[in-house]
């Protein structure tokens, strides 16, 4: 009896205990990283089971399992951890992986991967490089910050529009632009040049230079950049990628006790960094062809005559007297907080700026609010919304005769531009063709207002670790209303002075959609893993430019149309519908190779029904050294990287149809005859054939890469090697007369562009250290040819500069090329010259270089010392050519810095028509004007190949011990200077603007640009 009473006993025991173990109970805890902050998005998933769920944004999760089941807790970056679910409350930390220091970093769709998993370069830059910059345009605040980013702007101006060129330029008539992408949206980056319908010039060589649609983001809101720069990176965004992606990701909330404010306040002085130099000894005039002796004669523009010291005339410093010192001041504030549930971020900035140029201006303001909610352990919903009003007065440039530049630059020392008009307010100049640049930028205004919103939406369901279904949605909107004067008695509107007002209102609307699917499979295996994203894009873009112009003024002073006489409107309109499928599939094998693949299936509204989709594959594998091998113990990390990938550029909207516009004819130097003519209005054909074969231009690229750390992550090293062919590339291919059109827009070339990138890191000092000193260098070399021109073309003129110089893609040269008039020259080299001492110039036109650079670099020191930190940005270009008309202008008008050595005559290097060496000797008038200047000179003279050192930015900053202060968290005053030295061959303004801007693919014109800016920043930030 006893016996049974104990195997009873026995037996209950042993079913409580089974029961006891095999019972769910919740368990929750916090997992947390080394350093004991809280990390969300962990995956926590039960062990042979579905059942999984991911911690909260305070690094809290909640899940079901017995006491007797494993809790797996998985995270990228970090060590994967099980634990026995054998109470009720498990915290958890995380070791990072020895061979995973490198951090997260956002990659296509805004998908969140760790370095160690990506087989291809992305380029990462914190919110401090952003912030040390001192930039308002957060294109221009990249500048010598990544490997194959090469910056190009347009000048010191309020507003001036920048560019980015990421690994070499891809296509041949399309933008060059890259993708522009906030918090996992596209946004309009767009920089429109206002142009009238019956307008025959290039409409970026002249006028004001619009900004880029990038400046309405504000910098402060920035969190951390990445850029995409090859197809197999960028892949995911199809047929917007083949430039590469710039993706911003912005400062969100943060959960925390109650709420804390961050506000900053900053101070910025700005001065011109670089002028042409300029003679002030010699005065307006020439040599008298009676008498034989030098005059003065203030109806020339040229100052050939003599020396003001000869005459007892004044002479003006008018350069130095009419640029001012630019003042900005900007001001920023957030508010951020949050809990376990939600949390926000709101913000506004201010900038208030002054230009260097008298009159010009911006004012930006910027409020953003975004914020994230879950509202279960399933559900979660956010999303962002930003305003700004950006206003802006910007300054004529270029070939204007309302240029700043123009007048200024070729004035003589002899005539003080101060007094700019006469009684009844008309235009005073020492030449009569030119506005006088105080009268324009005091009677010709040209301003800019914008308002834009944009922002997105989304909404998360994640039943499971192995499905998360999510739905965004983005919207981008803008106006920019734009008007230009021309007084009374300008030259601006073609030298009639009748006076001329023009508006142009421009509205573009983007709407964004994403439905996608992603998760980690169920797979039972422990060393094999299997994360997968599918879904659709829905894309519009609508977009409106109408232009309205009046001409002939009855009254001064009023400027809208009722008071004009001669009455010009165009109006154009596009739309653009695109949707897409796309999938990827990421593959762990044991936490060494990592393999992912993806595929984007296109159709726009763009393409010719006989191409109506395309296709995107891209395919990466890294596999990571260090975890496959047993390496020497100073190898911290080595990873090798193989990525291909295509991407495209889409064909421009309603090239597929032949369309009608109103004709109009012109010799190229007037407005010549347009329509509406004496009352009569007419439309015609243009002169582009409809193509209903168009399709996308395709950029299929190769990179490999070799990425390693060493000695405990002090040094790094990085190398990607990268071979890119850009196919079916969009031009204009010439039609037979008879054919009764000029050109038919069809896939029609291809180049090449290859380029090795190399980064390197340096922890001078160990961490720990009173003293850190740490060292980050960049180096990239892009080559770029043109492999073939459908039809059997040499060459095709990519978009017009001046009379004797081009910019041509050509079969078998680098893209972008100068063309233009050269010397004639012997077999050795040397020009021939002719009989009256001058060179010879050629028959035909030749290549005169390409402006792409042959290698850029950028190195950064920074030095903290306890609370001080002192961080400066060196940049480097080698090589690639400016053409620089400014001084070849300004050799023939006499007003350079080289022209006042004029009392002699010159002999020219070379040889005569008979191979003897040169002995005829010429004037300095003519050495400067017809030789060295445009005024009968070859082209090639007027072309520098480009070095260049620049101090970026420097700055030291201090950040002040707030221990004592209970409602503060922080305070650091900064100093910065941008672009205070720069050491460069170049004989001009700043040589890495270009006078066309963002809006046209020329690089390298320099013709009376508007010069660029060196400026002195204070800043104060203060934390609560």
């Amino acid at each position: 009896m006893k016996r049974k009473i104990k195997g009873l006993l026995v037996l209950m025991f042993v079913l409580t205990t089974h029961l006891f173990f095999a019972q769910e109970r919740t368990i929750s805890g916090i997992v947390s990283d080394n350093a004991g902050m809280p990390l969300p998005g962990v995956n926590v998933l039960v062990k042979g089971t579905k059942n999984g769920t991911q911690t909260d944004l305070d690094g809290k999760y909640s899940i079901k399992a017995s006491s007797n089941q494993v809790l797996i807790f998985n995270y990228i970056g970090m060590k994967t951890q099980e634990l026995l679910a054998g109470s009720t409350s498990i915290n958890v930390k995380l070791k990072d992986d020895s061979v995973e220091l490198e951090g997260v970093v956002v990659t296509a769709l805004g998908i969140k991967r760790s370095e160690k998993t990506l087989g291809y370069a992305v380029s990462k830059i914190n919110s401090d490089e952003i912030s040390r910059s001192g930039e308002q345009n957060v294109m221009q605040a990249l500048a010598g910050k990544a490997a194959g980013v090469q910056v190009v702007g347009s000048g010191g101006t309020p507003g001036a529009s920048s560019k980015i060129i990421i690994r070499g330029v891809n296509t041949i008539t399309g933008s060059s632009d890259p993708l522009i992408v906030v918090d996992g949206v596209p946004i309009d980056n767009t920089t429109s040049q206002t142009s009238a319908g019956d307008n025959p010039f290039n409409a970026n060589l002249s006028g004001i230079n619009n900004s880029n649609r990038a400046l309405d983001i504000n910098p402060d809101d920035i969190e951390s950049v990445s850029v995409l720069k090859g197809p197999a990176a960028a892949a995911l965004y199809g047929e917007r990628a083949g430039n590469g992606v710039i993706i911003y990701t912005t400062k969100k909330g943060k959960a925390g006790k109650g709420l804390g404010i961050d506000y900053s306040t900053s101070l910025a002085i700005d001065k011109v960094s670089q002028l042409p130099a300029r003679q002030n000894k010699y005065v307006q005039g020439g040599l008298n062809p009676k008498t034989g002796i030098l005059e003065y004669n203030g109806g020339t523009p040229q100052s050939w005559g003599p020396s003001a010291e000869s005459l007892g005339m004044p002479m003006y410093n008018n350069t130095r007297n009419f640029f001012k010192e630019g003042l900005t001041f900007t001001n920023n504030i957030s508010f951020y907080g949050g809990d376990e549930k939600a949390v926000y971020r709101a913000s506004y900035g201010n900038v208030s700026q002054t230009g260097m140029i008298p009159e010009t201006g911006l004012k930006r303001n910027t409020l953003r609010v975004v914020g994230d909610l879950k509202i279960n352990n399933k559900w979660k919903t956010g999303g962002s919304l930003q305003y700004t009003h950006t206003t802006n007065t910007l300054a004529q440039n270029g070939s204007n005769s309302s240029g700043v530049m123009l007048s200024l630059l070729r004035s003589p020392g002899n005539y003080d531009l101060r007094n700019y008009k006469d009684a009844e307010g008309n235009n005073m100049n020492y030449y009569s063709s030119y506005d006088n640049p105080y009268f324009t930028v005091n009677e010709n205004p040209a301003t800019s207002d914008v308002n834009r919103v944009f922002g997105n939406m989304y909404l998360t369901y994640s039943p499971d670790i192995w499905l998360s279904l999510t739905a965004k949605g983005g919207i981008d909107a803008y106006s920019d209303s734009r008007k230009q004067v021309y007084a009374i008695s300008s030259n601006g509107d073609n030298l009639r002075g009748i006076g001329e007002v023009a508006f142009n209102n421009i509205n573009n609307k983007q709407f964004y959609g994403d439905f996608i699917a992603s998760g980690l499979l169920p797979l039972k295996s422990e060393w094999f893993k299997i994360n997968y994203t599918a879904g659709l894009n829905l894309r519009s873009s609508q977009n409106t430019d109408v232009f309205s112009r009046g001409k002939e003024l009855a009254v001064r002073g009023v400027y809208n149309l009722s008071n004009a006489t001669q009455l010009y409107a165009s109006n154009v309109e596009s739309n653009i519908m695109s949707r897409a499928l796309f999938g990827q599939l990421e593959f762990d094998i044991k936490n060494q190779v990592f393999v992912t693949g993806s595929l984007r299936k296109e159709w726009s509204s763009t393409y010719g029904t006989d191409a109506n989709s395309a296709l995107f594959p891209s395919a990466s594998a890294s596999w990571v050294l260090s975890s496959s091998f047993d390496l020497p113990e100073w190898t911290t990390f080595a990873k090798l990287t193989y990525g291909y990938g295509e991407v495209g550029i889409a064909p421009q909207a309603y090239k597929t149809i032949s369309t009608y516009s109103q004709p109009f004819m012109t010799d190229g130097f007037t407005d010549g005859l347009s329509f509406p003519y004496n009352g009569v209005n007419g439309m015609g054909l243009s002169g582009t054939l409809g193509n209903q074969q168009l399709k996308p231009e395709r950029v299929l690229g190769h990179e490999v890469g070799l990425n390693t750390k060493f000695f405990e992550n002090r040094l790094t090293f990085d190398v990607n090697l990268y071979y890119k062919t850009s196919k079916d590339l969009l031009i204009n291919v010439p039609l037979p007369q008879s054919s009764g059109f000029a050109v038919v827009y069809q896939n029609a070339a291809e180049l090449v562009n290859k380029g090795v990138e190399v980064e390197l890191g340096y922890d001078v000092f160990k961490k720990g250290k009173p003293l850190q000193w740490n060292i980050n260098l960049n180096w990239a070399k892009n080559e770029n040819k043109v492999t073939d021109i459908y039809g059997g073309l040499d060459e095709i003129s990519i978009e017009t500069a001046f009379g004797s110089i081009g910019y041509y893609a050509v079969k078998g040269q680098p893209l972008g090329s100068f063309y233009g008039t050269k010397w004639e020259r012997d077999e050795n080299g040397q020009k021939i010259i002719g009989s009256n001492g001058l060179p010879i110039i050629a028959d035909e036109t030749g290549n005169l270089g390409n402006s792409a650079p042959k290698w850029t670099g950028g190195i950064r020191n920074t030095f903290t010392y306890k609370r001080v930190t002192l961080s400066g940005l060196l940049d480097f270009r080698h090589g690639g050519v400016v053409y620089n008309g400014t001084l070849a202008r300004l050799h023939n008008f006499g007003v350079s810095e080289a022209s006042a050595d004029r009392e002699h005559n010159y002999i020219i290097d070379g040889v005569k028509e008979d191979g003897t060496p040169n002995n005829i000797a010429i004037s300095a008038k003519d050495y400067y004007q017809k030789y060295l200047g445009d005024g009968g000179g070859a082209s090639e003279e007027a072309v520098t190949d480009v070095n260049w050192i620049r101090l970026r930015d420097v700055t030291l900053s201090y950040d002040f011990n707030v221990k004592k202060f209970t409602a503060i968290n922080s305070a650091q005053l900064s100093f910065t200077g941008r672009n205070l030295w720069l050491n460069t061959n170049y004989k001009g303004v700043d040589p890495e603007t270009s006078l066309t801007g963002a809006g046209s693919r020329i690089n390298g014109l320099d013709y009376f640009n508007n010069p660029g800016s060196k400026s002195f920043i204070m800043t104060l930030k203060v934390g609560f």
